[in-house]
């Protein structure tokens, strides 16, 4: 269970250590009481959701060193926007921002909501001047020192059809991201989530050799259509850059419109993914041994409650550190 007041002691001490752990979103009700004690009420209400949604990530950034703002992913984030998540954290903060999709969709969704775009080609997949021009130059600017890593995010590319039959080859998207990602600044961290598992099979290296050449890391995603993280783990070369990003989303096979009607309100555990934990502890204790530096974030989709994932890793992470000490004290009268 997450103590609001042992876990982000323990939380700090670890970005102290370029080990960042943090949550997908923050707005959410489920967790007053958990994470939320701060004040939220109106003249007339005990709880005003408003004043929730506008005030929480103050309160969040107390006791979390990061966030990632999925809201990105929808819609370029605004300057005004960006300048108020900047003035409500606090130093040494970071925020992880998903790209937003104009830049990572082949093809537009298939669905009536899409208007006019509806099935069709995006002409901006992968334009590296509107990424630079309307993502990368408001994100650094208002951002500044507390822009954590950029994520772009790609589906599938067997649309419509899981697995099924493939329209854009999984070699010509290499082509284009290797040739998107030599065209944008370097001078940030970036990681690429693939949702396509051939992407991290043991034989098709070109994508991770592409990744590694860029520097940029390849996002360990527990995830519907993915490995588990320690599966992704044990494929050769899946660590391709200085730092490290993992987002623990859903449990493989399970979709996300599946995972929050199980899930919600988010205000507990639900079921407890035992291996995913373990990897990510894993991967933690490693990579201050590697110094390597590592943003985690998790969503409440995964297993019901995100800060309550987050407080298993730090206690089978504390076992691990514990184990090592051991160890270490030992090693001299072997």
């Amino acid at each position: 269970m997450f103590d609001r007041e042992r876990d982000k002691v323990r939380l700090h001490k670890l970005a102290q250590k370029n080990i960042y752990l943090g949550t997908s979103s923050w707005n959410y009700e489920g967790w007053r009481g958990q994470v939320y004690i701060g004040d939220y009420s109106g003249a007339r209400k005990d709880f005003v959701k408003s004043r929730f949604m506008a005030e929480a990530l103050r309160e969040y950034a107390t006791v979390f060193p990061t966030v990632c703002f999925d809201g990105a992913y929808w819609r370029f984030p605004e300057p005004t926007q960006l300048k108020h998540f900047h003035e409500e954290t606090t130093p040494g903060f970071k925020m992880a921002l998903k790209c937003t999709d104009i830049v990572t969709v082949y093809r537009f969704r298939d669905t009536k909501d899409m208007g006019q775009k509806r099935g069709q080609l995006n002409s901006t997949y992968l334009d590296a001047e509107a990424f630079k021009e309307y993502f990368y130059k408001p994100a650094t600017e208002h951002l500044s020192d507390k822009l954590g890593p950029v994520i772009f995010e790609f589906s599938p590319f067997h649309f419509d059809k899981y697995f099924g039959e493939q329209e854009y080859k999984p070699i010509d998207f290499v082509k284009d991201l290797h040739q998107f990602l030599s065209k944008i600044p370097k001078d940030i961290d970036y990681a690429v989530e693939i949702r396509d598992p051939i992407f991290v099979s043991p034989e098709f290296t070109r994508y991770r050799d592409c990744l590694e050449y860029h520097g940029v890391a390849h996002c360990l995603n527990q995830q519907t259509w993915m490995p588990e993280i320690g599966e992704q783990l044990t494929i050769p070369g899946i660590i391709t850059a200085d730092h490290i990003v993992v987002r623990a989303l859903t449990r493989p096979g399970v979709s996300h419109e599946q995972a929050v009607k199980d899930f919600a309100p988010y205000d507990r555990t639900q079921i407890v993914l035992e291996g995913m934990r373990g990897a990510i502890a894993g991967l933690i204790h490693e990579s201050i041994q590697n110094r390597k530096k590592v943003f985690v974030y998790s969503n409440n989709r995964a297993e019901g409650n995100s800060p309550n994932t987050l407080a298993a890793v730090l206690d089978l992470f504390d076992e691990l550190e514990a184990q090592e000490k051991k160890r270490c004290e030992l090693a001299p009268l072997a």
